[in-house]
């Protein structure tokens, strides 16, 4: 049967083998994998010691569909000026501005950290403290340390030490700072708390960073935001807070004009009463100097329509002043965008809904120019609504101030009339009618301002913000950070990957031979053997220990010459490797001891003239061999001597060690001497020098009839193996076989290809007489 045939595997045994052995390989260390992941286990443990749980907060706000407020929208609507997802992402920048959520933190007071002393770490606190501190006058060192404030039962507090009295600022050199004392203070005595300052600022970028604003859908105009906390309490303070203040804000936003409004009606009046009372006193002197009580009804009929008359064109004079105020406004450079004119008296619906629009845009765009700049998308988007929003406002401030000036035109007419008929009344009667006049028209818009002041505060008192709340704050009832099975799972993974990682990356740095397949993967060369590592000190194992696994293997090598060169009686055989070390004298000198069990006779030759071993370790000497019969001094007869610890087996060692071993083998000498063992012995081992060295064992390779090839574990190199392949396909050797040597069964190296000593011994083996290393002492350097 061809060697080739008997030792090559299909793909898929090979592949089945691999696994089993990557699987071998990494169980040898499982004592360490188990305890790398108990290390980390323990590590996690403590991780979630010193973490501080966080609690998710929620509330869920409804923000009102804005496309039913009038039937001034539809301007806007025509421009497509505002759209749902534009609206529900400019709420969401306004939540999440600094301006709304440093109101909440100063209301708050979270620039004020509190935190009690436990056995781990220190845990924040919230509320039911016995004092509550602030700094007045912050330091350079005001926010960097923490404080360990004390209250003492005598009403005093201690700040690291030094004793402060309460509700009273002292100076410290963190600062003015002040300890107001809480009703449950006297309950709390000897209490401590550490105190950390934060800035306003760093405290804003932490809520900002932890707070999420998230659409319940694509389509929707419910808010849900969440904050995680360690505290639930402060969570929940912190959103319902906000909360308040966009809708504070929104209030505000709308009630912008009317205020506005308000404040000029209130200022008006203050001027009206004055003016009024000197209009009175005026009518009072007047009929008291001329002794008149009454008018005749031709002057009373005349002052009733001077009156109304008057009245009318005080309105009408009203409505164009604030139209020209508000014409101004919007040709002013650089205008205050966020307080407009008085629109006090417009009654116009399309006016005021476009004056309303353009308040709220230009608030909206100043909150997010405190959070993005001016080439935001967004900001330019309200840029360019407010100015479509004014152009729209000054034509119908235009279209409006026509139709005021012709009805003014008419009333001044009007009041010509009148002055036609004063001439006509009597002088004392048209002196009142004068002054009657003058305090009637102050009475008349005193009267009209008080109305519209009325109006107007009822206007600001109803107003209602945009939005909504669907569910109040709340808490989750279990910390969702940090989540503690997943805590573990991580740890548990990095326990079992870290050593994982570390034995493979050992394996692919690597360049030994650890493995069957990193023979297999580089040369088509057959394995013929496979040989355990023994710690043993006798050379000779097959015959001193004849049941150790060894022993056993060698056997089976024994038995697989029958497949290689059958044909031939007497079977002579090369034994080398790529470089010293790799065991091929061992190998060569056990396997002939075996034959010589067998009853087969059989010689060694100690052709290893450089660096012989063989004669050493069996206790031979080497006075005369091989070199001396080279050289043509004595016969082979002189030097062949019969291997002490079996019979029929004979060595013939290497005799001096020669200046020229290359020259010697190639002078016809070695070809005689082994034609004559021919005669006589059935087996002939050539103990040859490492092919990767020298080139004696190509020399001696004519002679032989197969050669076989010591692999080492975890000592021949990968590189080397490729010289064996060259050999094997050139054919330089003669059918080269290979036996791979040393092979560490404890290692993680996966067996089962016929031997069976992948598993248990079972007894079938004598035991070794050294001790096994302890798993806990394998790391992967015993590879």
């Amino acid at each position: 049967m061809n060697a080739n045939q008997e030792y090559n595997f299909d793909t898929d045994e090979k592949n089945e083998i691999n696994v089993r052995e990557v699987l071998f390989k990494y169980l040898y260390y499982w004592k360490w994998i188990l305890l790398s992941i108990t290390a980390f286990l323990v590590l996690g443990f403590l991780y979630l010691k010193f973490q501080t749980p966080q609690y998710q907060i929620e509330t869920d706000l409804l923000i009102k569909d804005k496309s039913a407020n009038g039937p001034q929208d539809d301007i806007l609507k025509s421009l497509d000026l505002f759209s749902t997802d534009k609206i529900i992402d400019n709420e969401i920048q306004i939540l999440k501005s600094y301006t709304l959520m440093e109101k909440v933190v100063k209301n708050l007071k979270l620039d004020v950290s509190y935190y009690k002393s436990t056995a781990v770490t220190n845990r924040p606190v919230y509320k039911h403290l016995p004092f509550e501190v602030e700094l007045l006058v912050p330091t350079k060192t005001s926010y960097q340390n923490t404080l360990l404030f004390k209250a003492l039962n005598n009403g005093k507090v201690e700040v690291d030490g030094k004793e402060y009295p309460m509700n009273v600022p002292f100076q410290t050199e963190n600062g003015l700072i002040e300890v107001k004392a809480n009703p449950n203070f006297a309950k709390l005595a000897n209490s401590e708390l550490y105190v950390k300052f934060n800035s306003v600022s760093s405290v804003l970028q932490a809520y900002s960073q932890l707070l999420m604003i998230n659409p319940v859908s694509k389509d929707g105009t419910v808010l849900i935001i969440t904050l995680q906390d360690a505290i639930p309490e402060r969570g929940k303070d912190f959103l319902s807070r906000l909360v308040y203040e966009y809708n504070k804000a929104a209030i505000d936003d709308k009630n912008q004009v009317t205020s506005s409004t308000l404040s000029f009606i209130v200022e008006r009046l203050k001027r009206l009463e004055e003016e009024l009372g000197t209009a009175e006193k005026k009518v009072e002197d007047y009929k008291s100097v001329n002794k008149i009580t009454d008018i005749s009804s031709q002057s009373q009929i005349f002052l009733q329509g001077v009156q109304g008359n008057d009245a009318e064109l005080s309105k009408v004079n009203i409505q164009l002043g604030v139209l020209n105020s508000m014409e101004e406004y919007l040709h002013r450079q650089n205008a205050d965008q966020t307080a407009l004119p008085s629109m006090l008296g417009i009654e116009d619906a399309s006016l005021l809904g476009l004056v309303n629009q353009l308040a709220d845009a230009q608030l909206k765009r100043q909150s997010l120019l405190q959070t993005v700049p001016e080439t935001n998308p967004l900001v330019v988007s309200f840029t360019e609504q407010i100015n479509a929003i004014k152009s729209g406002i000054e034509q119908s401030i235009k279209s409006l101030k026509r139709g005021l000036l012709i009805t003014k035109q008419q009333l001044d007419n009007k009041n010509a009339n009148f002055q036609s008929i004063i001439s006509q009344v009597p002088s004392k009667e048209r002196g009142l009618l004068d002054v009657m006049r003058n305090q009637e028209i102050k009475n008349t818009l005193f009267t009209f301002l008080l109305q519209k002041r009325e109006e107007t505060a009822m206007s600001l008192a109803s107003t209602i913000a945009d939005s909504r709340i669907i569910d109040e704050a709340r808490s989750t009832e279990f910390p969702v950070k940090p989540v503690k099975p997943l805590i573990y799972i991580i740890f548990f993974a990095i326990g079992l990957i870290l050593p994982l990682a570390i034995i493979y990356l050992k394996g692919v740095l690597n360049n030994k031979v650890n493995r069957r397949w990193d023979i297999e993967s580089i040369t088509k060369a057959p394995i013929i053997a496979e040989i355990s590592h023994s710690d043993e000190s006798t050379p000779l194992i097959v015959a001193e220990r004849p049941r150790s696994m060894v022993s056993e293997q060698i056997r089976a090598l024994r038995t697989n010459l029958q497949f290689i060169s059958s044909e031939v009686n007497n079977k002579i055989l090369l034994f080398t490797s790529s470089m010293s070390g790799e065991g091929k004298s061992f190998i060569s000198l056990n396997l002939g001891a075996s034959l010589a069990m067998s009853g087969k006779k059989v010689v060694i030759l100690e052709l290893d003239l450089r660096k012989p071993k063989l004669h050493a370790g069996l206790g031979i000497d080497n006075d005369s061999g091989l070199s001396n019969y080279l050289i043509g001094q004595t016969s082979y007869n002189d030097i062949i001597k019969g291997v002490p610890q079996q019979p029929g087996y004979f060595i013939i060692t290497s005799g001096p060690i020669p200046p020229n071993p290359a020259e010697l083998l190639t002078n016809g000498r070695i070809e005689v001497l082994i034609k004559d063992l021919q005669k006589e012995f059935d087996y002939i081992l050539i103990d040859a020098p490492p092919v990767g060295l020298v080139t004696d064992a190509q020399i001696l390779a004519k002679y032989a009839n197969a050669t076989f090839f010591i692999v080492r574990y975890n000592y021949t190199f990968k590189e080397q193996v490729k010289l064996i392949d060259s050999l094997y396909t050139t054919n330089k050797l003669p059918k080269v076989n290979l036996v791979f040597n040393s092979i560490e069964l404890n290692a993680g190296y996966g067996y089962g290809y016929g031997y069976g000593y992948g598993y248990s011994y079972g007894g079938y083996y004598q035991e070794e007489s050294t001790k096994k290393k302890s798993l806990f002492k394998r790391t992967p350097k015993d590879k």
